[in-house]
């Protein structure tokens, strides 16, 4: 398999801190690309976020290939860093309420494995169409899934002002429910990793390889 990849981050034009944090970890037998987006304010969601791409990474470290134990491996990395965010939590008064958005993508020769909590976002792009992957764990999101509000009129409802709510976090609570699944990789198939800050900014159509 032929990876190419470019990863960047921005603290943008309104905040003085950048909340948002990435890694890339490639090698020969399968490649892990993450983006976490910490909340909790200035300092505790820069920490939030690190924590919990250093210990993903460093608890998938040994694993080899995508097969049935990496699912299990990335749920369990996962977890890892919601409990030792949330620990901290506890010890730290300043970082009280901390947490952070995990998005998770494992690539094999032939297969790819994802993990999901919060509202970052995985895209697949193949053959020129793109496919939201993962599920926005998000307030407005899940009104959209029981039926309670559409999803053309989420921008103009009351609930609008509570977009940026999430239902999920790392380290916010003492446990959380991760979203793994994995499918069949195809030639020239290209992925996109993103916090919130960037894709209200483009339509799915606007995105290409």
């Amino acid at each position: 398999m032929k990876l190419s990849y470019a990863a960047r981050t921005d603290v943008g034009m309104i905040r003085t801190g950048n909340e948002d944090n990435f890694v890339v970890d490639a090698n020969g037998d399968r490649s892990v690309f993450m983006v976490a987006d910490g909340m909790g304010g200035h300092a505790a969601g820069e920490v939030a976020s690190e924590m919990a791409v250093q210990i993903v990474v460093r608890e998938l470290k040994e694993v080899k290939g995508i097969g049935g134990t990496a699912t299990k491996a990335l749920g369990n990395a996962l977890r890892s860093a919601n409990r030792a965010i949330h620990d901290r939590t506890i010890t730290e008064v300043d970082k009280q309420g901390m947490g952070t958005t995990a998005s998770v993508l494992m690539l094999g020769d032939s297969r790819y494995l994802i993990g999901q909590v919060g509202d970052s976002r995985i895209y697949l792009v193949r053959q020129g169409q793109t496919h939201q992957l993962t599920e926005d764990h998000s307030l407005v999101n899940e009104l959209i899934r029981r039926g309670k509000l559409k999803r053309e009129d989420a921008d103009k409802s009351v609930y609008a002002q509570y977009k940026n709510a999430v239902t999920r976090a790392v380290g916010v609570y003492e446990s959380v429910e991760v979203d793994t699944f994995d499918f069949d990789m195809l030639p020239g198939d290209n992925f996109l990793l993103c916090t919130d800050g960037l894709y209200p900014y483009f339509d799915d159509d606007k995105i290409s390889t």
